[in-house]
C-alpha cells in the first residue's frame, strides 16, 4: 500500500535518497547531493573545522521553502538553515555526526524581489541578497544599511544573528534597524509570518518581528527583510590615537561623545598584538609603539573631520601623536587583524560584552590569567569599545596542540570574567552557536529557558529546525 503526498509517491516505494523527492518537486539546481555535488561552501565555516558532508537544499522562493519544510516535517529529516555561512560560532555548520537525517537548507537562492526606496529610506530584501549588495543598490540612491562588518553574509542570516559591526556605535545593530519580516515556520501549517512593512511608525501591541532576530534559524525560516536605511554621510574622517593605558581609551570615549555625538560613528580599541597581526597581511601605520591604539570615526555634513581634530586636541589623555587619515585607510588595519591572526597561529575567538568601565579591567585581567595558564599564547584583544564589545583572541602558535579541551578551558576563563566577574556576556554579536552553546544554558534563566522552549513548541512541534548542536528548547 501506497499514498500519494506533495512530494510523489511514499510508503512502500521509498525514494532512492530523501532528497531525491525535493529533487523532483523544486528542480535538480535546487538540490546539491553530498559526494556528488560541491558542498564544500556549505560546510566549511569561516572559523573552524569543515562539518560533516551532507546533502544542501536551495530553494529559490517562499513557497518552495514551506515545500522544503512540509517535506522535513513529513519524513523527520531536520534542516539546519543557512545564509552565507560567515559565522564564528558553528550555528550554520553540520556536525560531524550529521548522517543522513540532517540537511542545510541555504538561501542563496533567495534573490529575486530586492526594492529600495529613496523616500522612505527603507529596502525590502530577499534573505540571500548579500549585504554588499544591498549597498551597491542603496548607494544608487544615496543610502546604505549602516551595518559595517568584515564579512560579506546574507540579510537573512544577519537578521538569525543579529550582527552589530563597527559602527553599532552610531546606527545600532540589525535589531535594530529591522522593519519587519517573512517566516516561514515549522507548525503543523507550515504557516508564514509576515510583518514586512516599509512604514516605521506602527503601534498596534505585541509584534512577533523581534522574536525572530537573534533566533539562530530555530524558531523559522526568514526569507525576505525590510530593513531602514540611512542617508550616506557628505564626509568620512578617522583618527588612530596610541594609548600605553587602557583606562585612558575609556576617559576618551566619554570625551568624544560629548564633542562629538551624533557624529561619532565608531570607537575601535585595537591592542598591540592585534595590530602587529594585523602587519602580516600588510597593512601598517606609522604609528609610536603603545599597548593600544584607538581607532576612531566620525561621519556626518562637510566639517565633521575639523570638528574630530578639535576634540581630539582638547582630550583629557594625551592624543599629540595622533594619526589623521580618510576613513578607507585607517579601516584597512582594523580589518586586517582578523586575517593576520588566522595566519599566525591558531585562534580560539570570544565575542564578548561588558559595562563600558568594565573594558579595561577585563582586558588585562584575561591577559593575565591566560598567561599565566598558557606561557606561549598570546592575547589579541581588538573591537567595539564603543557599544562594550572586544574580540579576546588568545592565539597558540603554530604546532601548539589546540583540542577541544584546551578550547573549553580558555573559553571557561575569558566567559567567566566576561559573565560572572564583570555581569556582561558570552556572546557580544556572533549569536549562540556549538562554539558557546554551553553557556547559553549557565547564563539563561528558568523563566527564558521555558519561554524560549514554549515558541519552540509553537513554531516546530516536531523539531525539525536548528543546529542540533545547540541547547536545549534552542535544539530539541
Amino acid at each position: 500500500m501506497s499514498r500519494r503526498s506533495t512530494y510523489g509517491i511514499i510508503g512502500s516505494v521509498r525514494p532512492a535518497h530523501p532528497t531525491d523527492e525535493l529533487a523532483r518537486l523544486l528542480g535538480r539546481p535546487a538540490v546539491l547531493r553530498a559526494g556528488r555535488d560541491d558542498t564544500a561552501r556549505y560546510t566549511t565555516p569561516a572559523r573552524g573545522p569543515a562539518g560533516a558532508a551532507v546533502d544542501v537544499v536551495r530553494p529559490a522562493s517562499t513557497e518552495e521553502v514551506r515545500e522544503v519544510v512540509r517535506w522535513a516535517r513529513e519524513h523527520r529529516i531536520r534542516l539546519l538553515p543557512q545564509g552565507a555561512n560567515s559565522g564564528l560560532v558553528g550555528a550554520s555548520t553540520p556536525p560531524g555526526d550529521a548522517g543522513d537525517r540532517l540537511v542545510v537548507l541555504s538561501t542563496d537562492r533567495l534573490r529575486d524581489g530586492l526594492r529600495v526606496d529613496e523616500v522612505d529610506r527603507t529596502a525590502l530584501v530577499p534573505a540571500g541578497i548579500r549585504l554588499s549588495e544591498l549597498n551597491r543598490a542603496a548607494a544608487e540612491v544615496g543610502l546604505w544599511f549602516p551595518i559595517d562588518l568584515g564579512a560579506d553574509p546574507s540579510l537573512g542570516g544577519m537578521v538569525a544573528t543579529d550582527t552589530g559591526g563597527a559602527r553599532m556605535l552610531r546606527h545600532g545593530d540589525v535589531r535594530r534597524n529591522t522593519l519587519g519580516l517573512e517566516v516561514v515556520l515549522a507548525d503543523d501549517g507550515v504557516s508564514v509570518v509576515d510583518t514586512l512593512r516599509v512604514h516605521r511608525k506602527q503601534n498596534e501591541g505585541l509584534d512577533p518581528t523581534a522574536l525572530f532576530v537573534g533566533s539562530s534559524g530555530a524558531l523559522g525560516v526568514i526569507t525576505r527583510v525590510a530593513v531602514d536605511l540611512s542617508v550616506r554621510p557628505a564626509e568620512t574622517l578617522a583618527a588612530w590615537i596610541p594609548l600605553d593605558d587602557p583606562h585612558d581609551a575609556v576617559r576618551l570615549l566619554g570625551h568624544l561623545e560629548r564633542r562629538l555625538d551624533p557624529l561619532l560613528s565608531a570607537f575601535e580599541v585595537v591592542s598591540a598584538a592585534a595590530r602587529r597581526a594585523a602587519a602580516v597581511v600588510g597593512p601598517t601605520l606609522p604609528l609610536r609603539p603603545a599597548p593600544w591604539a584607538v581607532l576612531v570615526e566620525v561621519a556626518g555634513p562637510e566639517g565633521a573631520g575639523d570638528l574630530l581634530v578639535a576634540a581630539a586636541a582638547d582630550a583629557p589623555v594625551p592624543t599629540d601623536d595622533a594619526l589623521v587619515l580618510p576613513a578607507a585607510s585607517a579601516w584597512r588595519v582594523r580589518h586586517a587583524v582578523t586575517e593576520g591572526l588566522a595566519r599566525t597561529g591558531t585562534v580560539v575567538g570570544h565575542d564578548v560584552a561588558v559595562p563600558r568601565a568594565d573594558l579595561a579591567d577585563l582586558v588585562t585581567s584575561a591577559a593575565a590569567q591566560v598567561t599565566a595558564t598558557w606561557p606561549d599564547a598570546t592575547v589579541a584583544d581588538f573591537g567595539h569599545w564603543g557599544d562594550g564589545g572586544v574580540h579576546l583572541n588568545v592565539v597558540f602558535p603554530p604546532g601548539a596542540t589546540v583540542d577541544d579541551a584546551l578550547v573549553e578551558a580558555v573559553h571557561d576563563i575569558v566567559f567567566t570574567l566576561a559573565v560572572d566577574r564583570h555581569g556582561g556576556t558570552f556572546s557580544a554579536e556572533h549569536g549562540v552557536g556549538p562554539a558557546n552553546a554551553s553557556w547559553w544554558l549557565r547564563s539563561a534563566s528558568p523563566a527564558t529557558f521555558e519561554l524560549v522552549s514554549a515558541l519552540r513548541r509553537t513554531c516546530d512541534p516536531l523539531g525539525v529546525l536548528g543546529h542540533p548542536g545547540l541547547p536545549g528548547p534552542l535544539s530539541a
